[in-house]
């Protein structure tokens, strides 16, 4: 049989769309939309692949973020419970918990420190629990100077008398149920703490910084807040607010209630504001006429043989007195030096330091020497310890005054603004240099503080 090859027509065989159904430019918007279908089908493929793919990595770190955190609370209770064990090893050792060897109070110091370093709040809340209920912060025993409890909340289960725990860093402490009896918290950093449903009483918190603190429901008797700084803080809700000492301390901004800052409850106990800074921005009155210079008219120690209020930089050299037969204007006595030394005195400035440190304070040093070899000096330390400003005095300014037949010449100066963060002032006086060859005669040195404001 004979085959024949078969073969396609010249022309594919259309229909009646091809040729006048479909205009040419819906075949164009035609091919258009199969191709945004595809470009849709495509990014809708890439999508759910990238989406699984941030799935599947989220899924991945969110469990080893898990484990990871489960991995970190284990080490901190194994931390924890390990410096619980030790510590509690080393107090069953001891049969006098109330007069702990130093060298022992030592070791417990070091692993404290290094363990509340490392340690989360909640747990650095139940160390200060049991050390307290081991009796080792409590009393002066155990120095915990300079931890850092910033945020850690306490809720004290029972009496937190006697609780002490001096230059503390506790930012944001909040106490709860806490009766703070005679406690010691001083210079302890204290800002934003909130006290609640607690007692302050007979408790110390010297120089502390309790600035926007809080306290709701709490009493606050007999307390002694001396130097401290309480910028904004609340008093409005607490319960009692009497007899405490606020000397010296900064209240500016900070809100009492009439009878809280009278002093007033059931009875009247007011509270002491020597030297503070009120909520207004004033200040209490300062008494200028009250003499810094302990011994400054040689009264004090006028028929003893040695001065001990001043001391003598020369080695063998002493500071005696002169009888004035009382004399009205210098008193039964006067300092009498008679060989070339240098006497001086400390004087501390803390009392003032918001006066100062707020630009506030006018100083007046004025003091009578009887020879022009004499001179006075004036060193001013900051609160670092560092000298910030040395005033000398060798030559005498308007003013003198009759002694035995003599002249006693006036040295010093009215008004001088101490600088900001002046903490202590060192007077000297004595003969600058050695010709001289009779006795020099110095008497009523003073020392006062003003301040420049006036309310």
């Amino acid at each position: 049989m004979l085959l024949r090859r078969w073969t396609p027509p010249s022309q594919v065989p259309t229909t009646s769309l091809d040729h006048n159904g479909i205009p040419q430019r819906q075949r164009i918007i035609i091919r258009w939309c199969k191709l945004v279908i595809s470009a849709l089908i495509a990014l809708t493929f890439l999508g759910f692949c990238i989406f699984y793919s941030l799935q599947k990595e989220r899924f991945f770190n969110d469990g080893y973020r898990y484990k990871q955190q489960d991995q970190y609370e284990r080490e901190q209770q194994l931390l924890f419970n390990t410096y619980i064990q030790d510590i509690s090893d080393i107090l069953l050792k001891i049969t006098d918990k109330n007069n702990i060897d130093e060298n022992i109070l030592l070791h417990i110091r070091t692993k404290t420190l290094i363990i509340l370093k490392n340690l989360d709040t909640k747990y650095k809340k139940d160390i200060i629990l049991f050390l307290y209920e081991r009796h080792l912060i409590q009393n002066n025993q155990l120095n915990l100077r300079g931890i850092n409890l910033n945020d850690v909340e306490l809720i004290c289960p029972y009496d937190f008398s006697r609780l002490y725990l001096p230059d503390v860093i506790w930012s944001n402490a909040i106490f709860i149920n806490c009766r703070l009896t005679f406690a010691i918290l001083d210079r302890t950093y204290l800002i934003n703490a909130k006290f609640i449903n607690s007692t302050l009483q007979y408790t110390s918190l010297i120089d502390v910084n309790l600035d926007n603190s809080h306290f709701v429901k709490t009493i606050i008797m007999n307390t002694n807040f001396n130097g401290a700084s309480f910028i904004q803080a609340d008093f409005l809700q607490a319960d009692i607010v009497q007899g405490n000492n606020f000397t010296n301390t900064d209240l500016y901004q900070a809100k009492f209630t009439n009878n809280q800052w009278e002093g007033k409850y059931i009875n009247i106990i007011k509270h002491d504001f020597s030297n503070a800074r009120l909520p207004n921005g004033t200040f209490q009155l300062i008494n200028s006429e009250k003499n810094l210079i302990k011994n400054g008219n040689a009264e004090m120690e006028c028929f003893a043989n040695n001065q001990t209020i001043w001391t003598t930089i020369h080695d063998n050299t002493t500071l005696s007195t002169n009888i004035t037969n009382n004399d009205t204007y210098w008193g039964n006595c006067s300092f009498v030096i008679s060989t070339p030394t240098r006497v001086y005195q400390n004087i501390n400035l803390n009392s003032y330091k918001h006066l100062i440190d707020t630009n506030n304070s006018i100083l007046s040093f004025l003091g009578y020497a009887s020879c022009n070899q004499s001179y006075f000096e004036m060193h001013i330390f900051r609160d670092d310890n560092i000298l910030h400003a040395l005033k000398i005095y060798s030559k005498p300014i308007n003013g003198t005054e009759s002694y035995r037949n003599k002249s006693m010449y006036l040295y010093g100066e009215y008004e001088y603004n101490l600088p900001i963060r002046t903490r202590s002032i060192t007077i000297y006086f004595g003969i600058e240099t050695f010709t001289i060859d009779h006795q020099c005669y110095f008497d009523n040195m003073t020392l006062r503080i003003n301040q420049s404001k006036i309310n």
